[in-house]
C-alpha cells in the first residue's frame, strides 16, 4: 500500500473509531443502568395526563384506539382527539364514541380549515395540546396502539423515576411484525437502532429527539415562552417530536421510560416508507447544530468505517477483517441486550455471549449475519441517497 493511502484510510479508520467510541460511552451507560420498573414505584404518580392526538382520516383505527385507551390501569387523564380535516367517516366515529361513552373523560375537536402558515399535524396537536386540562402532556398517534394496559401509568410514573427534576419523557415505539420481506425487516431494524440512539443519548443527558407516536411533557414546559414550540416552526412538515429538542426547556430535564411501548403498523410498501423517511430526513436539515452533531455520530462513523475498510482491502491489508468482525459481534450483542430490556427480559453481557456459544450456528449467527453485513451496507445507501433527495425535493404532505 502506497504511504499516501495508507495515511487517507488510516485517517478515515481514526475519525471513525473516536465517533464509535464516543457513541459506546453512551449506550454502555445506558446498558448498566438500572431500569427501574414503573409498575413497582412505591409512591405511584398522580399526575393528571392529558392524551393529545392528531388523527386525519384515521376511522378505521379510531375505534379500536379509544378502546384500548380507556381499557387502561391508570385512571387519572383525559383523550383529546382532534379531527385534522378528515374526509373519511371519523368524525361519526368520533361522535358515536362520545354519544356512548359520556362517562368517560374524551374530547374531541374537528378542525375544518388551518392558518396559512400552519403544517396540518402541528396545527392539530397545538390546538389539543391548548385545550389540555391536565399537567402533563402524553402524544401518541391514530394508527398506534398502547404496548399494554399500563403505559400511561408506565410514562406517568416516569416522571418519578430519579432524583432530577423531569419536564421529558421520552417513549419507545416500535413497528410490528407483520412480514417476512425485505422491506419490513429493514423497518424493524431501523427503527429498533434508530431508538436505541435517541434512549441511550436521553439518558446520557444530551436527548435530542423522540417519537411523537411515545412522548410526554408538562403542559408548562410547552406554554412557558411568549411563543410556544410548535409556534416557532409552524411551516415545518415535521418536528413536533425532534425540532423541539432544541430548546433547552424540553433536552435539559428528560427522563427515559424503557417498558411503557407503544406500536404500530409498519409502511406496508415501498413508496409508503419512502415518503415517510423523506419526512423524517428533511426535518433533519431544521436540526440545531447539537442536534445534528449528536444524530450524526453513528451514520458518520459507519460511513468513514466502511471507506477505510474498503480502501484497506483494495490495498491488500486483509487484517482489518478481523477488527470487522469483532466491531460487528459487540455491537450486535449490545443490541440484542437492549432489544431485550425493552421487552422487559433482560439479560446481561455474560449471558449474551454464553448464548452465543451455546447457540453458535443457529439464531445468533443467522441474525448476526443478516442484520449487520446486509443491514449497515443498505442503511448508508438510503441514509445519504435518501436524505439527499429529502434536502432539496422535500415532502409536502404529513398525511
Amino acid at each position: 500500500m502506497m504511504n499516501d493511502e495508507f495515511y487517507i484510510f488510516g485517517l478515515f479508520l481514526g475519525i471513525s473509531l473516536v465517533l464509535q467510541g464516543s457513541f459506546f460511552v453512551v449506550i454502555f451507560k445506558l446498558l448498566f443502568t438500572r431500569i427501574i420498573d414503573t409498575k413497582k414505584i412505591n409512591q405511584p404518580s398522580k399526575k393528571s395526563v392529558s392524551l393529545v392526538i392528531a388523527a386525519r382520516n384515521e376511522a378505521h383505527n379510531l375505534e379500536k384506539l379509544l378502546n384500548s385507551i380507556f381499557n387502561q390501569s391508570y385512571t387519572n387523564f383525559e383523550v383529546i382527539v382532534v379531527n385534522d380535516r378528515s374526509d373519511d367517516n371519523s368524525l361519526e366515529i368520533l361522535e358515536k364514541f362520545k354519544l356512548e361513552n359520556s362517562e368517560k373523560q374524551f374530547h374531541f375537536i374537528s378542525i375544518k380549515e388551518k392558518p396559512q402558515n400552519w403544517n396540518g399535524k402541528k396545527y392539530a396537536l397545538h390546538t389539543g395540546i391548548q385545550a389540555a386540562k391536565n399537567e402533563v402532556i402524553l402524544l401518541t398517534d391514530a394508527d398506534c396502539l398502547p404496548k399494554d394496559k399500563f403505559w400511561i401509568e408506565k410514562m406517568a410514573n416516569s416522571f418519578h423515576n430519579s432524583d432530577k427534576k423531569t419536564n421529558t419523557v421520552v417513549g419507545i415505539s416500535l413497528y410490528k411484525k407483520e412480514k417476512n420481506d425485505f422491506l419490513n425487516w429493514f423497518i424493524q431494524n431501523e427503527t429498533l437502532i434508530t431508538a436505541f440512539q435517541y434512549i441511550s443519548f436521553a439518558n446520557f443527558g444530551m436527548a435530542y429527539m423522540g417519537v411523537g407516536r411515545n412522548l410526554a411533557y408538562k403542559k408548562n414546559v410547552f406554554l412557558s415562552s411568549p411563543t410556544t414550540s410548535f409556534e416557532k416552526i409552524a411551516s415545518q412538515l415535521g418536528g413536533d417530536d425532534d425540532l423541539i429538542f432544541s430548546e433547552k426547556r424540553f433536552y435539559k430535564n428528560v427522563s427515559i421510560c424503557l417498558d411503557g411501548q407503544t406500536e404500530s403498523k409498519s409502511p406496508q410498501n415501498f413508496r409508503e416508507w419512502l415518503h415517510q423517511k423523506r419526512r423524517h430526513l428533511a426535518v433533519g436539515t431544521k436540526y440545531s447544530f447539537r442536534q445534528k452533531v449528536i444524530s450524526s455520530i453513528y451514520p458518520l462513523s459507519i460511513f468513514f468505517w466502511y471507506v477505510a475498510i474498503i480502501g484497506f482491502l483494495i490495498n491488500g491489508f486483509y487484517e482489518v477483517l478481523g477488527l470487522e468482525v469483532f466491531r460487528q459481534l459487540l455491537f450486535f450483542a449490545i443490541l440484542r441486550i437492549f432489544y431485550n430490556q425493552i421487552r422487559n427480559s433482560y439479560v446481561s453481557i455474560r449471558s449474551i455471549y454464553k448464548n452465543l456459544f451455546k447457540n453458535l450456528f443457529k439464531n445468533f449467527l443467522r441474525k448476526f449475519f443478516t442484520t449487520f453485513f446486509c443491514f449497515e451496507i443498505v442503511f448508508i445507501f438510503y441514509y445519504f441517497v435518501v436524505g439527499m433527495g429529502a434536502v432539496f425535493f422535500p415532502p409536502k404532505k404529513w398525511k
